[in-house]
C-alpha cells in the first residue's frame, strides 16, 4: 500500500492522496447505514477515483473503528477522521488510535482533530488545542511525552513503530484564530459550510499562521466539506439539505460565520425555521449558496469553484434523500472522478 502524502502546494490542487487517485477530491461518510452498505460506499469511492474517505464522529459509529474496517476493505484511499474532538479522548489515546489505523492501513491515516462544542475549558480553546496537538505529535514521533498540566501524562512512549513516519495531523477549524492555528501547527485544515470566498480567506489565514510560526504555508492542505445531494430532482434534494442547513444556522458559532459570508439574514431565517421544527422554511438561496444539487455538471462546477478559491482537497459530503443508500451512492457516483465503473 502507498502511504498518504501531504500537499506541498495547495493552491495547485494537490492534497492527500494514495496510489493513483486524484489529490483534490474525497468523500465524507457520516450516516449509520448497515455496515455492509457503508463498506460498499467506501469501496465505491475508491473504485471511482476518490483520493480519500473521511468519517465524522457524531452519534453513529466510532471513527477509528470505522476507519479500521475501511483499511481492511480498501487498498488506496486516504482514511481520515473528520473530526474527532479533543474532548472525546486523552491525547495519548487519540494518538494510539491514529497510529493503529495508520499501521493497519499501510500508512493511509489522516488524523483530523477539532475543538467541538463542549463547555468552555476555563481558558483559551485555541491554547488547549495547540497543547493537544503538541502532545499527539510527541506520541506519534515515538519520543517520551513530557508531563502535562492538563492531562495525566508523564513519560508515555509509543511502542508501535510506524513505517514511513507518523500520520499527518489536521484541524477542523471554523473561526479565524483556529484557522491560523492550523497554519501554525497542523498539516491540514478542514473547513465546513463555506462559500468559495470564505475558502480564499481561510487560505490567507493559514498563510498568516504558518508565516508567524516560520513554516511554509504550502505544506498545509486546505480541505473543505461541501454538502451534496445529486442526481435527483432539485426540490427533493433541497428538502433533504434544508434540515442540516437549518441545524447549523441555529448554532451561534456557525451563525457568526454565515454573517461574515454575507448570509446572515438567510441564516437567521434558517435558524428560526429549525428551532420551530419547520425545515421547509429554510431559504432555498441559503442552501444553494452552501450546498450543491443537480447533476454532474453542477457538481463539477462547484468543486472547481472551491479549488479555484484555494482548496487543495474538496470533500463531497453526501446528504441522503428518499432511500438513504441509493441516494448516497448516487451522489458519490455523480461527483466521482471516474464515474463509469462496472460493479
Amino acid at each position: 500500500m502507498t502511504p498518504v502524502t501531504i500537499s506541498s502546494g495547495q493552491a495547485s490542487g494537490d492534497g492527500p492522496v494514495s496510489g493513483d487517485g486524484p489529490a483534490d477530491r474525497g468523500v465524507v461518510l457520516r450516516d449509520p447505514l448497515p455496515w455492509r452498505d457503508t463498506r460498499q460506499l467506501a469501496q465505491t469511492a475508491e473504485e471511482t477515483g476518490y483520493g480519500s474517505v473521511f468519517v465524522p464522529e457524531i452519534a453513529g459509529r466510532e471513527a477509528f473503528s470505522t476507519l479500521s474496517g475501511f483499511a481492511l476493505s480498501t487498498s488506496r484511499v486516504g482514511l481520515g477522521t473528520g473530526v474527532v474532538t479533543v474532548w472525546s479522548r486523552n491525547p495519548v489515546t487519540a494518538a494510539m488510535a491514529a497510529a493503529t489505523v495508520h499501521d493497519l492501513s499501510g500508512g493511509r491515516m489522516i488524523l483530523g482533530l477539532g475543538a467541538g462544542s463542549a463547555p468552555s475549558p476555563g481558558g483559551s480553546i485555541v491554547d488547549l488545542v495547540r497543547d493537544y496537538v503538541g502532545i499527539v505529535r510527541e506520541v506519534l514521533s515515538g519520543r517520551p511525552v513530557p508531563p502535562s498540566q492538563r492531562w495525566t501524562i508523564d513519560g508515555f512512549q509509543l511502542g508501535l513503530e510506524l513505517a514511513g513516519g507518523p500520520p499527518p495531523v489536521w484541524l477542523g477549524a471554523l473561526g479565524d484564530r483556529m484557522i491560523r492555528l492550523a497554519g501554525a501547527v497542523a498539516d491540514g485544515v478542514i473547513l465546513n459550510w463555506c462559500t468559495p470566498a470564505r475558502v480564499t480567506e481561510a487560505v490567507r489565514l493559514v498563510a498568516e499562521g504558518a508565516g508567524e510560526a516560520g513554516r511554509d504555508p504550502a505544506a498545509v492542505t486546505v480541505a473543505v466539506y461541501v454538502r451534496a445531494c445529486l442526481g435527483i430532482e432539485e426540490a427533493i434534494a433541497l428538502d433533504a439539505l434544508k434540515p442540516m442547513a437549518g441545524l447549523y444556522a441555529a448554532s451561534p458559532h456557525y451563525l457568526r460565520q454565515f454573517e461574515r459570508m454575507g448570509l446572515g439574514e438567510e441564516a437567521a431565517v434558517a435558524a428560526k425555521a429549525s428551532r420551530a421544527g419547520r425545515p421547509g422554511d429554510v431559504p432555498d438561496h441559503f442552501v444553494r449558496a452552501l450546498c450543491v444539487t443537480g447533476g454532474r455538471r453542477e457538481a463539477l462546477a462547484r468543486l472547481d469553484a472551491l479549488r479555484e478559491a484555494g482548496a487543495g482537497l474538496v470533500l463531497v459530503y453526501p446528504v441522503p434523500a428518499l432511500d438513504a443508500f441509493s441516494s448516497l451512492l448516487g451522489t458519490i457516483l455523480t461527483a466521482a472522478p471516474s464515474p463509469s465503473v462496472e460493479r
